[in-house]
């Protein structure tokens, strides 16, 4: 296949999942479920910080992706194949995920692909297990920290409303105090969140060769595809997601803060992570400590993310066969 066609062809398929991750960003949900912001206003903070989180952040989460998981030895194996079987299988389970209305792990899915082709093509050692193994830990531990911290600081401010408040004067001085405060955490996480997230628009593509000169380039063209399907689509996740559960200033921050350090050390640290998991567990914290009602139709959030990594493998290892035979 002509070199020119497939570069055209990554690059498409690397935009359109850039686009879908945008549009399933829930980053600024708190902001709309606390009332502090517009839509208007939130979108336009949400492509800001898109851009800039994607090409100041995204290098070394890209490189995680696209270098340190998949080991194969691609004699007699097109890297080309196995490159575009990741991305369209990432691409077809985001994009049934999102027809259900459900939010997906798009770093599951793409780290998914990138094993099923590992294990198919190079078997056990296919894969750097190590890498995984480092990774699963922060994948299991996130939603846990999400969930426990938020908890923990929405009974202490309850606790600490009661015991310091005269009145409704200190208590609007408080949630005016905390409308400052949760959209400095919010912009930190959405910053970090576009850092994380491109590397699953782009990580992969940057494993072959000749991609990696051009990397800047790929950060900044994701950046504004993220920045796309957060205005074009984004706005449908944020009112859902902000309508989780009842939210205030205050909780709201309760809510942002775990992910915010875990999403921004995360990418520091160069791992892959789902901002999705830990806003909603944050968000499940929240309801529990605050003995407020959740949205119904959890089971079936759970059900989407359990999935993800098992059917986006099993895409991958059948769509390799009519990909690899066009190469």
């Amino acid at each position: 296949m002509d070199p020119v066609v497939i570069i055209t062809i990554f690059l498409i398929i690397s935009i359109v999942i850039a686009i879908a991750i945008g549009a399933n960003d829930e980053t600024m949900a708190p902001l709309y479920g606390s009332r502090i912001l517009k839509m208007k206003q939130i979108l336009i903070l949400a492509v800001i910080f898109a851009i800039l989180g994607a090409v100041l952040l995204g290098e070394g989460v890209a490189k995680s992706v696209g270098g340190d998981i998949l080991l194969l030895d691609y004699v007699g194996i097109s890297q080309d194949a196995v490159v575009l079987t990741i991305l369209i299988s990432t691409a077809i389970w985001l994009i049934i995920a999102s027809a259900l209305g459900l939010p997906i792990s798009t770093t599951h899915a793409t780290i998914g692909a990138i094993i099923g082709i590992g294990l198919m093509l190079g078997g056990g050692s296919g894969v750097n297990w190590g890498t995984i193994l480092y990774m699963s830990m922060w994948w299991l531990l996130s939603p846990v920290v999400g969930f426990s911290v938020t908890y923990v600081v929405v009974k202490f401010l309850n606790r600490y409303k009661l015991k310091h408040f005269n009145g409704f004067q200190d208590y609007e001085r408080s949630e005016n105090i905390y409308t400052i405060i949760i959209l400095v955490v919010i912009c930190i996480t959405a910053f970090s969140r576009a850092g994380n997230d491109c590397s699953n628009a782009v990580g992969i593509v940057f494993g072959i060769e000749g991609f990696q000169s051009n990397l800047t380039v790929l950060l900044i063209m994701t950046g504004f595809s993220l920045a796309a399907g957060i205005v074009v689509l984004g706005r449908i996740v944020i009112k859902n997601l902000g309508k989780m559960t009842e939210l205030r200033p205050s909780t709201a921050f309760a809510a942002q803060v775990p992910t915010a350090a875990v999403m921004l050390i995360g990418t520091i640290q160069k791992i892959p992570l789902s901002g999705s998991h830990m806003l909603v567990a944050s968000l499940v914290g929240l309801s529990k400590a605050s003995n407020a009602p959740m949205k119904k139709g959890m089971w079936k959030i759970v059900a989407i993310w359990l999935l993800t990594f098992p059917m986006s493998a099993i895409l991958a290892i059948i769509l390799y066969f009519p990909i690899s035979a066009a190469f």
